[in-house]
């Protein structure tokens, strides 16, 4: 099994690195093979160049049984460096096939099940009532389910700023053991 893990928050001390290093510790106990990438870190280049990693990204993504991904909520969306991510990697022929006028696309992607999990610092429930939980949307919808991925699990930590040790503990259990469940 193979699993492209990517983490897009700028602070390498956020808790959306956190649960990815849990995750990532989760799958090597598990015996996945994984790739990860950090977008800040690699300076990413979510617009145009960086061609050669770009093509790196979009290889290990067509490749990937399982796709994780984590990042902050801010303005009920991903950071923008994340959403070049997916702009320059989910493209056509590596993530997709255009169909004709008027059919669904054509899912691509080999992954039976993406992870999607954010932080924000407004409560779930009123990320639901209030603003109707864009992210899910996004991530279900509009970006795993164009391309093929039938199983999208999304979970939003919130609010993160305020939590706990002992609830950010909690969460990081539950990350792993979603990670868990999606390896057969």
């Amino acid at each position: 099994m193979f699993a492209l893990s990517v983490v897009g928050h700028p602070n390498p001390a956020s808790f959306s690195h956190s649960m990815a290093e849990r995750a990532m510790a989760t799958l090597h106990e598990l015996g996945v093979d994984v790739a990860h990438h950090d977008l800040y870190a690699e300076s990413f280049e979510p617009v145009s160049g960086g061609d050669e990693l770009v093509q790196t990204h979009q290889e290990q993504l067509a490749a990937a049984d399982l796709v994780i991904v984590f990042h902050p909520n801010w303005w009920s969306m991903p950071p923008a460096m994340l959403k070049g991510w997916i702009d320059r990697t989910f493209v056509p022929e590596v993530a997709y096939r255009d169909a004709p006028i008027g059919e669904p696309a054509i899912g691509l992607l080999r992954a039976r099940a993406a992870l999607v999990f954010t932080t924000g610092d407004t409560p779930p429930e009123r990320e639901v009532e209030v603003f109707k939980d864009p992210g899910q949307q996004v991530w279900t919808v509009g970006v795993f389910g164009f391309c093929g991925v039938s199983r999208v699990v999304r979970r939003l930590y919130a609010p993160v700023t305020s939590s706990s040790l002992d609830q950010r503990a909690a969460w990081l259990d539950e990350v792993a053991a979603l990670v868990t469940a999606e390896v057969p």
